[in-house]
């Protein structure tokens, strides 16, 4: 996948983690393996915010605009 395509978000995270990598002398595979896992656990908790701000925004009351 080019840089092109992905989120903000995502380029950040994968920045962070090829830095660290880098600081903390990680192989090819070890360095993909904190990728996966960053991003991964990133997802959850975007999915999670999502479903919790639609629970909420359901939950309000229906404001008409006057």
């Amino acid at each position: 996948m080019s840089e092109q395509t992905l989120a903000k978000w995502q380029t950040t995270i994968i920045n962070t983690a090829n830095g660290l990598a880098e600081e903390f002398g990680l192989d090819d595979l070890a360095t993909q393996k904190l990728r996966e896992h960053l991003l991964a656990v990133a997802r959850e908790q975007y999915m999670a915010g999502n479903r919790s701000g639609i629970k909420w925004a359901r939950s309000q009351p229906q404001k008409t605009l006057a």
